[in-house]
């Protein structure tokens, strides 16, 4: 339906009552002013033929018809009259003007009685020429006249082209003054329109400027008692909303200056957090460290199944606080963003294979039927941090999985993503926890603390490694049904993919092969006497020729002109650093040896530089066996 403004409206308000009227009164007045018009000719023609009637009595009576065609001749000298006839006793035509003979006459039937006849041209009537009698008596003479017999008839034309055009003009004139009465209206309403519009559109726009946050928008002093009440309200509703918005602003303000300090003391304990983390570390693990080459040197040593038993005894504890002090060691990586994706192609069934080898026995230990349904496809990530996301989440299946349940790793193919799924029918994880999972050292079923069940860092390494790689993580958990988490990784698109059905892999471990390090010229720089010892002495029982120092500065005194062909160092030295030692030693040797650098310090200046050098970098407490994997790769790099 269309609108119109109110302009139009007001307008239309005001002209149709007045437009209705106008017509209604000029009609009515025209068509009562013709009836007059055509009447009044009537009553003329009438009084012209009864005069004509009444002074040709005697010479119709005489026959006198020279003087009829005189009365005739007279008649039609009249206004409007065309024509004119005197008839006698039988019709015949006594006398005549305007020269129309009696075939020629459309005239009333007067012998029926018929004495007036009319069309749009003309009127034509007749009258009848009677004798007049007077009565006499012996007393006074009456005047009374007294029908006698009829001489004849007078017939008289009149021509109604004069009345017409008095018509039309009176029409003309009336639809004039009709259009200026009509006009003045209009110009009389579109003033009135526009004193009630203009105000109200007035309003309109600044109720669109308060509205669109122009609150300083003020409405004038309007003329119309009840739009200027409408103004003023609208004034008092922008001028309250204007206080509300500053006040809210100002809250606003006071709110976002109090998030930001609770925002900069949070990440101030968040980096007070990492520092005190890397501190702690650091402290915690130049001792453990020791331990641990300690412990591998004793393994060579023991001798009675006492004694080994002790020592396996020992070498869990160690293995389990080295595994917390590797858990934090990369939630402070992760926290402090020097962990740099390196996305490639990875092949899915080789990824699965190595999960397969190293969950199945977890698995079997606890009657746990572990089933991983793998594909032929390809994805892009970083392999090793994906790994790490599948590993925790397939250890904390197993882990938290009753005995002879069953855990699924499986591979969906989502549009381009990949979707892998690690579901279990644990004990699940009720709603309004699965947010806190995510916490660290949260465990929901280790109260007690049960190291077997974990430290609660898996979790938390798997959310921050997602969101490193931009891999939405799901969560979805029933109580009592089991639980499913849910990783999409982007997938290569390959014409020769197939939907196949994934079946259990079993496949058989790999052989492991070790490099032999005999004869290997091996230095170690270390300020702590403790640890330089134990790594001195655990690669001397591995086959290599080892020397050792504790600072920068003996190394040059003392094996300036030494060809070694592995460092293992400290990042930390009285007189230096790590970095600092190989870069000196590589400016000046035409041979360069391999360097690994050895720290308990994991602060994220120290992590970011070792990166951008590119160097190897082992964190202590280092396993005899991680060192040992790692001067095999290093050596065999070189």
């Amino acid at each position: 339906m269309k609108s119109y403004g109110i302009e139009r409206q007001a307008m239309a308000v005001a002209l149709i009552p007045i437009l209705i009227l106008a017509v209604l009164l000029e009609t009515s007045y025209i068509l009562s002013r013709m009836a007059d018009l055509d009447r009044a000719l009537k009553d003329r023609a009438s009084l012209i033929a009864r005069q004509l009637a009444s002074s040709s009595e005697y010479a119709a009576f005489s026959g006198n018809r020279v003087l009829l065609q005189q009365q005739a001749e007279v008649a039609l000298a009249q206004q409007d009259v065309t024509g004119v006839f005197i008839l006698g006793a039988e019709g015949q035509v006594l006398a005549s003007a305007n020269g129309v003979t009696d075939q020629q006459i459309i005239a009333p039937d007067w012998r029926s009685g018929q004495t007036l006849r009319e069309d749009s041209h003309s009127l034509a009537v007749y009258r009848a020429i009677v004798t007049t009698q007077l009565s006499l008596d012996d007393t006074e003479v009456s005047t009374t006249p007294n029908m006698g017999s009829s001489l004849g008839g007078v017939f008289l034309v009149l021509g109604k082209h004069r009345l017409n055009n008095e018509k039309i003009r009176m029409i003309v004139v009336n639809l004039i003054l009709t259009a200026m009465v009509l006009l003045l209206a209009v110009l009389v309403a579109m003033r009135v329109a526009r004193r009630i519009t203009l105000p109200i559109m007035g309003m309109r726009t600044a109720v669109r400027d308060i509205g669109a946050g122009r609150l300083d928008t003020r409405i004038g002093e309007m003329q119309v008692i009840e739009l200027n009440e409408l103004a003023q309200g609208i004034n008092e509703m922008a001028s309250q909303l204007q206080q509300e918005r500053a006040l809210l602003q100002q809250r606003i303000e006071d709110a976002t200056t109090a998030l930001r300090s609770q925002k900069e003391q949070a990440e101030k304990a968040n980096f007070d957090k990492t520092r005190f983390l890397a501190a702690a570390s650091h402290d915690l693990r130049q001792p453990m460290h020791a331990l641990g080459l300690f412990m591998g040197e004793l393994q060579n040593r023991i001798e009675t199944p006492e004694q080994r038993k002790i020592v396996e005894k020992v070498e869990e504890s160690v293995t389990a606080m080295s595994g917390l002090l590797d858990s934090l060691l990369d939630i402070s990586k992760l926290d402090a963003g020097v962990i740099v994706p390196q996305v490639q192609e990875i092949e899915i069934s080789t990824l699965l294979r190595r999960l397969t080898e190293a969950y199945e026995p977890m698995a079997r230990a606890k009657s746990i039927n572990l089933r991983i349904h793998t594909t032929q496809s390809r994805v892009r990530s970083d392999p090793i941090l994906l790994e790490r996301i599948l590993m925790n989440l397939l250890s904390n299946a197993i882990r938290y999985s009753q005995n002879h349940g069953t855990v699924l790793l499986a591979c969906r193919k989502r549009g381009d993503r990949m979707r892998f799924e690690v579901r279990d029918n644990g004990p699940g994880i009720p709603v309004g926890e699965q947010e806190n999972i995510f916490r660290e050292f949260v465990q929901l079923e280790n109260s007690a603390r049960d190291r077997s069940k974990g430290l609660g860092l898996g979790l938390p390494i798997v959310q921050r490694s997602a969101r490193l790689l931009n891999h939405p993580l799901y969560l979805c958990s029933t109580p009592g049904r089991g639980s499913v988490f849910a990783l999409e990784v982007p997938r290569i698109p390959d014409l020769k993919d197939l939907l196949a059905q994934g079946t259990p892999i079993r496949s058989a471990p790999l052989a492991k092969t070790e490099g032999s390090f005999t004869g290997r010229h091996v230095l170690v720089v270390d300020d702590d006497e403790l640890v330089r010892n134990g790594t001195a002495g655990l690669i001397e029982a591995w086959g290599c020729k080892v020397e050792v120092a504790d600072s920068l500065a003996e190394v040059e005194q003392r094996f300036e002109q030494s060809q070694f062909e592995l460092v293992i160092c400290d990042y930390r030295l009285p007189d230096g650093t790590g970095v600092e030692l190989a870069e000196k030693i590589n400016g000046r040797s035409a041979h360069k040896p391999a360097f690994i650098l050895v720290s308990g310090d994991t602060s994220p200046e120290v992590l970011k530089l070792v990166a951008d050098k590119g160097m190897h970098l082992l964190h202590k407490p280092v396993r005899p066996a991680k060192l040992r994997s790692m001067m095999a790769f290093v050596l065999k790099s070189r």
